[in-house]
């Protein structure tokens, strides 16, 4: 999905629709309704102040203003103050403080106040404990009202067993609600139970056009999953044209994954033709940014010089990084390079130890190269 943690919806505090300012003038009549006690003028101040629209952004008086309107039982004011306190915006940060005032204005029936405030128990934080049961229940209030992002949370709950019995079914209950108001989270964790079938038939067909939905207005992992549908045939027309360009548009936007699946389709030359350069130039990419399956792939070429001039220094680098992280080959071919000194000072030793490791790990090829090093 597109974002496995818990969404919330807090970014719109920014863009409240009392934050009505446009200029300095407006906010300088804002501040002087605010100054007389107008509570709405207070709030949209505030929001300005938090947004830096129309005013040079200042998070310490937004603040001091959401608190008068707070104060004054103002329910905008008491879900952005609360929002204030949970990421520490102009006050200190304190999860005590944002369950106190989301808890106000949730009780007042705001529903993003509860979706929030469902988010707090959700992820705890320092001095405040988790409590799942109460997270499910305040994403349940909101849900049961129609909101969409507590909708997708408490269905997340479901599959996660966050303060409710594990139930994929009930789980895409929820997010096929959030998925009708056009939720992308939800649209996402939709497509992944088609496509593992989780609390429905599995259906890649289905969990395609889920996918297509999200891919088309630009989401990468969505992008990368539509391609490899395409390029295995899995529910749809085996398409590799269509796979690649899925592909490349996760890839150019820098996703790790569909960079090595381009690297591997190159290397191979499966369903494309064969091209060694183009394999490494994906490799790189991927493994630049800790992609562990890259890492070796781009040390295997600098090794054997296929798409990339031979460098063992290089190919040493990169399968350390891999086996460092449990990459059973990198394992081996790292030993490779000890045992024979490649790209590293020789040492039988420290060798034979990568490659025994490996072999443990069930690595076939790893247990073939400790009988030669014997």
């Amino acid at each position: 999905m597109i974002n496995k943690n818990i969404i919330t919806t807090l970014a719109c505090v920014l863009l409240s629709m009392a934050a009505m300012a446009q200029t300095a003038a407006d906010v300088a009549n804002l501040r002087k309704q605010a100054n007389a006690g107008n509570v709405k003028s207070q709030v949209a101040l505030g929001n300005c102040l938090l947004s830096g629209k129309g005013v040079k952004s200042n998070f310490t008086e937004a603040a001091q203003w959401f608190r008068k309107a707070a104060d004054k039982g103002n329910i905008e004011a008491q879900f952005n103050l609360a929002f204030c306190y949970e990421k520490g915006y102009g006050v200190t940060k304190s999860m005590e403080e944002a369950v106190k005032w989301y808890t106000k204005a949730a009780e007042k029936g705001n529903l993003q106040a509860m979706n929030s405030l469902g988010h707090c128990y959700d992820v705890g934080d320092d001095g405040f404990d988790k409590n799942y049961a109460k997270a499910a229940e305040w994403y349940r209030k909101a849900a049961d009202k129609g909101y969409a992002g507590a909708q997708f949370n408490l269905g997340l709950c479901y599959a996660r067993m966050k303060g409710v019995d594990l139930d994929y079914k009930e789980a895409v209950k929820w997010w096929t609600k959030a998925a009708n108001q056009g939720n992308p989270n939800a649209i996402s964790s939709l497509a992944y139970s088609y496509l593992n079938g989780e609390g429905v038939d599995r259906n890649p067909k289905q969990a395609a056009i889920f996918f297509r939905q999200l891919a088309d207005a630009g989401d990468i992992r969505s992008q990368y999953e539509l391609g490899k549908l395409y390029a295995q045939g899995d529910g749809i027309d085996q398409d590799m044209e269509t796979a690649l360009n899925y592909y490349h548009k996760a890839a150019d936007k820098g996703y790790a994954p569909a960079q090595l699946a381009l690297g591997r389709h190159y290397d191979s030359g499966k369903y494309v033709p064969q091209d060694y350069e183009l394999a490494a130039e994906w490799y790189m990419k991927a493994a630049q940014q800790g992609n562990i399956e890259a890492q070796y792939n781009i040390g295997n070429m600098y090794f054997n010089g296929m798409g990339i001039e031979k460098n063992y220094e290089e190919a040493f680098s990169w399968m350390e990084k891999a086996a460092l992280q449990g990459h059973t080959p990198a394992m081996t071919g790292l030993g490779i390079c000890y045992y024979y000194g490649y790209g590293v000072k020789r040492s039988k030793d420290t060798g034979r130890s990568w490659v025994n490791k490996a072999a443990i790990m069930g690595d076939e090829y790893a247990k073939e190269t400790l009988q030669r090093m014997k």
